[in-house]
C-alpha cells in the first residue's frame, strides 16, 4: 500500500512548518506546493500542483536538498561528502517518521 497526501504532510509536517521557503495548500485544484523568497516578499516560482503523493514526496525530499546547499555554489552532483550526510541525515528524519506510519 502506497502513502496517501495525509501520510506525507504528516511526517514532514516540521520541515514544512519551519521552512521560510515552501508551504504545501490544499486548494480546489488539489495540492499546491508554494516557493517564497523572504528576501524579496515574493513567490519564487509558479506554485506548483502536486498530483500525486509520490511527487509531493519528490518534491520535498528535493526541497531539502535545496535547503542544505543554498548557500554554496554546488548541485547536488558535486555536492561535499559532509553536504551529503547533511542531506542524508535530514531526509531520514522524516523519511523514518513516514515508515514509522506506514499505513
Amino acid at each position: 500500500m502506497s502513502w496517501t497526501f495525509a501520510d506525507i504532510l504528516e511526517a514532514f509536517k516540521e520541515y514544512i512548518e519551519e521552512s521560510e521557503y515552501i508551504d504545501v495548500c490544499h486548494s480546489k485544484f488539489g495540492y499546491v506546493i508554494l516557493h517564497y523568497n523572504p528576501g524579496t516578499g515574493d513567490f519564487a516560482y509558479t506554485p506548483e500542483i502536486i498530483e500525486s503523493p509520490e511527487e509531493l514526496l519528490q518534491c520535498l525530499k528535493e526541497e531539502i536538498v535545496m535547503d542544505v546547499l543554498q548557500d554554496t555554489e554546488h548541485d547536488l552532483e558535486d555536492a561535499t561528502e559532509e553536504e551529503l550526510k547533511e542531506i542524508e541525515t535530514l531526509t531520514r528524519k522524516y523519511m523514518d517518521m513516514l515508515e514509522k506510519n506506514r499505513p
